[in-house]
């Protein structure tokens, strides 16, 4: 059956070529039948007693088993008078499997509804060609797509605009056997499934007693936008309950009439949950009225939007016209300009806008400009100002004029950089920073080094830069510990700035400090006294000692001295073993973290006994009449090498007083003070090195 060309109204259904284009991109393709994934979606509305069903496949796959089988609708009774229906009532509507009308129950409702119209030639139709022009680009792609495609497309699209034609389709019913004291569960499916079309399908359940009201649309408004009106409602929100809408449109805000042929709706997913509608202009200057009703899958229209109303007015034809411009000073220019007379009556306002270039970007330097103002003056002109004035009518819409280039004479220098700050890293990376200035006109920065106090400073950038950053790299293997920045700005007119304040920062030494040196040891008795020169580097942060057991194959250095005390030359080690040999060696650390080599290595090696017996039998006697004190002792043990007498008077330091060989036991100190107090101690040092404990005596003189 081929659809008669009076009816075939190709620019009511152009938004439907749209949309089979869209689903070409999503679901169009020939997959395996293997690989459909069926699925059957229905939805119901309780109107009036009755109960209107509407189904459809969303693959074009089930779609034409549909066509061919037919589809089954079950009703299944599961509540009467509030209690459950055990066991279940199941009944089959429509006694088989409900498929589309033979063709010819169509032809009376072909002659006048285009929709249905495009439903039988999708459905019986020998080709299904849209009859578009060879030269709409659009409809070619969609002419040489699958046929099925299009057919599924179209059809789909057109049943949810006409409940009427979804019955003929089969793809509808209106169930009017029904009880308010029941409830019913109503499930769709495929009457012949293949095996590899047997997916998932929909039930929905119905209570004869809840009739939803449908909704009013919301969040709609109108706008005039570049010489037409556009409407805006959201979409989305609604999608359970309209499927399409209808926009109405007053010439008093009482009587609305519907402007759109087609039904309007969304043929694609979007980001946005709204939809819009551009409406043409039909007078300037007058008020016209919009609202939107909602239009359901079962030919049900909902509630009107709130209303909106839109104004057009005629746009500018007209552009201002720059008559003269001014130099008045350095900082100031004056702008005067003209606007034709016969378009001077749309003009709301005037802004001046200004750029550093002809083609931008420009901003805006004065704004809200009354409509009889014809000139405007500016105080704070750049080196280079291209102005424009842009006038706005009452349409909302604006013109800009050509731009008018204005450069003042220039001999003001920008101001002295300030905030210099900067940073310099262990490898030399100098990071600098500073406040940027305000000029308009400033050009950028000139970065400047000088590595001495009094050295003269020398450009590090062969070109001014914007930035207020900088990066430079110092050498870290000198001499000189520090290192001298200063920042110049300049204009477009190439004036300079003064330098900004003198910025010192300290150079990071890559050169390891010197290495400190043991001068001399102390065996003393259990204890090991180290001596030693400090490094002769500056900026010493830290001392460190390190021992180890010598002859030991795993022996490995362990620090046992670690101070930031860097006078320091002199340290006990009291953690010593007899008969022990040790190693010693000491480094510096500046305070940049590096270390020294170690020094020159000092092996020491204990005593077998760290300590032997004290001397005994220490006595002293005083002879104030020959003015001495007499000290006598014993000591019998062998391989002593000396023994060492410590004198120390009232509250001073022992010091090494006299030294005697082994077999002494006795001595005179005539070297006295009358009314004093005197401590005597006494050691022996043996062969090998050990010492003998301490053994001391006090005497009143």
């Amino acid at each position: 059956m081929k659809i008669p060309s009076s009816k075939y109204n190709m620019n009511y259904f152009s938004c439907l070529c749209l949309m089979v284009f869209v689903l070409f991109q999503v679901s169009g393709q020939n997959l395996p039948t293997d690989t459909i994934h069926s699925k059957i979606v229905i939805r119901h509305r309780m109107i009036e007693g009755r109960v209107l069903l509407r189904w459809g496949a969303t693959d074009k796959i089930s779609w034409q088993s549909g066509i061919d089988h037919g589809y089954i609708l079950e009703r299944h009774t599961i509540e009467r008078d509030g209690k459950p229906v055990l066991g279940g009532e199941v009944e089959i509507l429509s006694g088989g499997p409900i498929k589309p009308k033979p063709l010819l129950e169509w032809r009376g409702m072909v002659e006048s509804n285009d929709v249905a119209a495009i439903t039988a030639q999708a459905i019986y139709g020998e080709s299904f060609n849209t009859n578009s022009n060879d030269d709409n680009l659009l409809m070619q792609v969609i002419n040489e797509s699958e046929e099925l495609d299009q057919r599924f497309a179209f059809s789909m699209f057109a049943v949810d605009q006409d409940f009427e034609v979804a019955q003929h389709a089969g793809m509808g019913y209106v169930d009017t056997n029904i009880k308010t004291n029941e409830k019913y569960l109503y499930n769709i499916k495929l009457a012949n499934a293949s095996e590899n079309l047997k997916g998932r399908y929909n039930g929905v359940l119905v209570d004869p007693i809840e009739v939803h009201k449908l909704p009013q649309p919301f969040d709609f408004a109108g706008y005039y936008y570049n010489k037409a009106f556009v409407l805006i409602w959201e979409y989305d929100s609604l999608l359970d309950y309209y499927t399409s809408y209808d926009l109405e449109r007053s010439n008093d805000g009482k009587t609305f009439k519907k402007i759109n042929d087609a039904p309007i709706t969304k043929l694609a997913v979007t980001k946005v949950s709204g939809i819009s509608y551009t409406d043409s202009i039909q007078e300037y200057g007058k008020k016209f009225w919009y609202r939107v009703r909602g239009r359901t899958l079962f030919d049900e229209t909902g509630p009107p939007s709130d209303t909106t109303s839109v104004i057009a007015f005629e746009e500018l034809l007209a552009v201002p016209q720059f008559t003269s411009n001014n130099i008045i000073s350095e900082k100031e220019v004056e702008l005067q300009w003209d606007f034709p007379k016969d378009e001077a009556w749309k003009l709301t306002q005037f802004d001046v806008l200004r750029a550093p270039k002809a083609i931008g970007p420009y901003k805006a330097v004065a704004t809200a400009l009354d409509k009889q103002v014809r000139s405007f003056k500016y105080s704070e002109p750049e080196t280079i100002n291209y102005f424009k004035v842009r006038a706005y009518g009452i349409a909302g819409d604006y013109q800009d004029s050509s731009p008018a280039m204005i450069q003042p004479v220039d001999s003001i220098p920008p101001d002295k950089p300030i905030g210099l700050q900067g940073t310099v890293d262990t490898l030399g990376v100098v990071q600098l920073v500073w406040e940027p200035n305000t000029e308009m006109d400033l050009k950028g920065y000139t970065v400047l080094r000088a590595d001495r106090k009094n050295q003269e400073f020398t450009r590090l950038t062969k070109r001014e830069v914007r930035e207020t950053h900088f990066q430079d790299t110092v050498n870290t293997k000198t001499f000189t510990s520090k290192v001298y920045y200063q920042i110049v700005a300049s204009d477009l007119r190439y004036n300079e700035s003064e330098p900004s304040d003198t910025l010192v920062l300290e150079r990071p030494s890559r050169v390891p400090p010197t290495s400190p040196v043991f001068t001399a040891y102390e065996l003393l008795g259990d204890t090991i006294l180290l001596k030693w020169t400090p490094s002769s580097s500056d900026k010493i942060a830290k001392q460190i000692i390190y021992r180890k057991q010598l002859g030991l194959q795993d022996g490995i250095w362990q620090p046992i001295l670690e101070t930031e005390e860097t006078s320091l030359t002199a340290f006990k080690d009291l953690e010593i073993e007899p008969n022990t040999r040790y190693g010693y060696t000491i480094t510096a650390i500046n305070t940049v973290g590096l270390e020294s080599r170690p020094s020159p290595l000092v092996a020491i090696a204990t005593p077998q006994t760290l300590l032997k017996p004290k001397i005994k039998a220490l006595h002293a006697e005083v002879d104030r009449e020959s003015k001495h004190i007499i000290l006598t002792w014993r000591y019998n043990e062998p391989n002593v090498l000396e023994i060492q007498l410590y004198k120390k008077e009232n509250n001073g330091e022992y010091t090494l007083y006299k030294t005697f060989s082994p077999r002494t036991s006795e001595f005179l100190d005539s070297k006295l003070i009358p009314n004093s107090k005197y401590e005597y101690g006494l050691k022996a040092v043996f062969v090998d090195g050990s010492i003998s404990e301490w053994s001391e005596i006090e005497v009143t003189y």
